[in-house]
């Protein structure tokens, strides 16, 4: 059987709940992944961010992206926008920002079992956890695609 631990990424950037929304930026642009776990003082799973929401919600929306790049004289609204994030960063933190409904996937689940996961829940991704609700990685569709072709 194969399972979700031969397949999953790993080395994905975990941060605890009191970790503020500057460091959060700093991470995901020093990273290659869109996601980071969100855990407590135990390093137990407690929700997500994600860099495509983090942008949608905090900083501009798709709409107002689309906008700016059709006006470019607007781009010092958007360069406020930016230094506001810097000057609010302090004040808001992972816990304030994440989502709590995370869905996950055992690392010794089978691959089988994500993909239904995946189809059921109408998602492209599950964190991985260990026995202790510890994330350790993500599974998403490419991994199950290599799974059921090897």
């Amino acid at each position: 059987m194969k399972k979700v631990k031969n397949f999953m990424k790993k080395d994905l950037p975990v941060v605890k709940e009191g970790t503020s929304l500057m460091e959060i930026i700093n991470i995901f642009s020093n990273s290659s992944h869109n996601i980071c776990p969100v855990v407590d003082e135990k390093g137990k799973l407690i929700g997500l961010v994600s860099l495509e929401e983090l942008l949608e919600d905090l900083l501009l929306s798709k709409d107002e992206v689309s906008f700016l790049e059709k006006l470019s004289f607007l781009a010092d609204f958007f360069t406020e926008t930016i230094e506001s994030v810097s000057s609010v960063s302090p004040l808001v933190v992972a816990k304030d920002i994440m989502q709590k409904d995370v869905f996950v996937i055992k690392e010794n689940d089978s691959m089988v079992k994500a993909a239904i996961l995946m189809k059921k829940k109408g998602v492209h991704r599950l964190i991985v956890v260990d026995e202790e609700n510890k994330p350790v990685g993500y599974i998403s569709r490419n991994e199950i695609c290599k799974a059921f072709l090897c």
